[in-house]
This record gives C-alpha cells, sequence and structure tokens, in this order.
C-alpha cells in the first residue's frame, strides 16, 4: 500500500457467535467485562461465528474477518478485554468503522479495574493496510484485526472481546431501573435544549434513552469528552449492578443480555469474572484516554484528519495503569 507524504500542523483545529452479553456487563463495567455486559448491546449478528486466535503466522491481515494473533498472558493476575462498539444509525455500521474501541481491564491481585479509551483517529500502522486512522481497523478486518493493531502497537495481550451497538443500550439500562451519572453545567444545558427540559447539572439518573443521548455527544467538545461520558455510562451501568450482587439476580440479567451483544467468551468465563470483580468491596477504578495528554498533536495524512501520538509514551502509561 503506497505512503503518503504526513503534513502536520499544531495544537488546535480538531481532536458470534457467543452472546454471552449479560456477563460481560458485569464484568466489563467493573472496569472489564462488566461495563461490556451492560453496555453491551452488540451487533450479535455481525458474525455468526466468534473469531478465533491463531499462532501469528496463521493470520491474513487482508482477510475481511481477521483472526485474533494468539499472545501469552503478561500477568495470571491481569485480564484484557478489547469493547468494540458501533453507532446503529451509520447506515455502515455493521462492517463500518469502530466508534468506540475500549480496554476493560481487571487485576485481581491489586483489587482494580481499569478503562482505558483508544482514540479512533489514532494514526497507526496496521498489518497489511500501512498507516491509516486506528477506526478503520474493524471496517478492514473486524475485531480480529484491531484486536492485533492494538496489541501491536501498545504492546498488549488482548485476547477477548465484546461487540455492541450503543441502540442495545436503551433496554439493558431501562431493565436496571436507570443509571447515575454526574453531568457539568454545560451538558445539563445542552441536554435541556436537546429534548430533556428537566435535566440539571450534578448528580442524576438518566433512563435509556438519555444515557445513549449521553454517551453519544460529541457536540460540546471533542473525542477526548466523547470518550469520558461513554466511560461515565459504563461506570453508572457497573455501579447499579453493584448494589445488589445476589448471584441469582446477576444470572438473570447475564441472560437477559445473551442476545445484545458478540463475544468470543463463554458465560462461565464471563460470569467468574463478574463475581471476582463484585466479591471486592473497595475495587479500586480508573479511567484514561490513549493518547493521554502530551504526548499527541493534531496533524493530517493522506489527507485525514489524525492524531499522531507518541507510541512509547502511551505504552509505557499503559503498563502503569494495569499493572
Amino acid at each position: 500500500m503506497a505512503k503518503h507524504k504526513k503534513k502536520k500542523k499544531g495544537l488546535g483545529g480538531w481532536i458470534k457467535k457467543h452472546k454471552v452479553a449479560s456477563t460481560v456487563i458485569v464484568l466489563f463495567l467493573i472496569c472489564f467485562l462488566i461495563i461490556a455486559w451492560v453496555i453491551g448491546a452488540i451487533v450479535w449478528g455481525i458474525y455468526h461465528n466468534s473469531i478465533g486466535i491463531v499462532d501469528p503466522d496463521a493470520v491474513d491481515p487482508t482477510s475481511d474477518q481477521v483472526q485474533i494473533a494468539r499472545e501469552d498472558q503478561k500477568d495470571d493476575d491481569v485480564i484484557n478485554v478489547l469493547l468494540v462498539g458501533s453507532d446503529s444509525r451509520d447506515p455502515n455500521a455493521e462492517m463500518g468503522r469502530s466508534d468506540t474501541m475500549m480496554l476493560v481491564s481487571f487485576n485481581k491481585a491489586k483489587e482494580k479495574a481499569t478503562v482505558i479509551s483508544f482514540l479512533r483517529d489514532s494514526l497507526v500502522e496496521i498489518d497489511g493496510h500501512g498507516q491509516s486512522k486506528l477506526g478503520h481497523t474493524f471496517a478492514y478486518g473486524g475485531v480480529g484485526l484491531t484486536i492485533n493493531t492494538i496489541n501491536e502497537q501498545f504492546d498488549l495481550d488482548i485476547q477477548n472481546y465484546i461487540i455492541i451497538n450503543f441502540e442495545n443500550l436503551v433496554g439493558i439500562i431501562d431493565e436496571l431501573g436507570g443509571i447515575q451519572v454526574t453531568l457539568t453545567e454545560e451538558e445539563a444545558e445542552y441536554y435541556r435544549e436537546n429534548g430533556m427540559p428537566e435535566i440539571q447539572a450534578g448528580d442524576v439518573t438518566l433512563t435509556g434513552s438519555q444515557a445513549l443521548a449521553h454517551a453519544r455527544n460529541r457536540s460540546l467538545d471533542n473525542d477526548f469528552g466523547r470518550t469520558r461520558r461513554q466511560r461515565s455510562v459504563l461506570y453508572g451501568i457497573y455501579n447499579k449492578v453493584k448494589q445488589n450482587r445476589d448471584p441469582q439476580t446477576l444470572m438473570s440479567l447475564i441472560t437477559y443480555c445473551m442476545g445484545e451483544v458478540s463475544t468470543n467468551m463463554s458465560v462461565t468465563e464471563i460470569y467468574d469474572i463478574a463475581t471476582d470483580v463484585l466479591n471486592i468491596d473497595h475495587l479500586k477504578t480508573q479511567q484514561a484516554a490513549i493518547p493521554k495528554d502530551g504526548s499527541y498533536e493534531f496533524g493530517t495524512y493522506d489527507g485525514m484528519s489524525v492524531v499522531e501520538l507518541d507510541l512509547d509514551a502511551n505504552k509505557e502509561y499503559i503498563q502503569e495503569l494495569l499493572y
């Protein structure tokens, strides 16, 4: 693939067949599966078979559905899962660009969960396709290529995934009875002007449709702000699930979400992780966005607006967060 000369500009202007969703919600939310499950409105119909894990030499990066390259787990106590989300309002959403890429990580030994958003406009090297935006990997080769690219670029060991469609978020959150998030005055004013006249700043309870609007909101700032709002919705789901740790309730929730997400994880795997997470009384949670502050600049590449990042600085940052 021919490379195009890159033009830089300064800072400014821009910036399945496993339908095991329920458990994932619990896990992802926590920062790992909990968030994914609940939020998990996955377009399980995108894949009729889950993407397999194969030896790196057996991966064809130009395939329509790239397989996941096997990676050794870096730490037995740390589980990493990638949540990939798309917006069904896009007519090409099923195999279009990924709207959301979040790493949900659970460190059992340190009793901490981490959610990291990867900006879709990050300029990266994609095996078999040259340089392009990270968000394009899903269109090029599905979730397998997205995972392989993130692993290669950021020295990670992701092997599991959850694909979601944010439209399905509505039913899941309503099933929970709504979730609580914290809104800024600017956000509350924006929502009051756009169909939510009663919304106030501070801690508020959102219905499924309101939470969806919040997760989609990119009108007030940029992609950093949008991914922050998505993470706040995930934590809202996690906190609501955590209020009731009853195993029967958890399994009921898992059952409800079975048809809402697509993943290569088994129900047993997800349930085990979810219960580990929910059994921690004082789980430490943290969230972040990649690239981190001070490690990127805005630019253009091949006619696209992109985020050019310092890979080494971001690799180090991710390792500090997860381990």
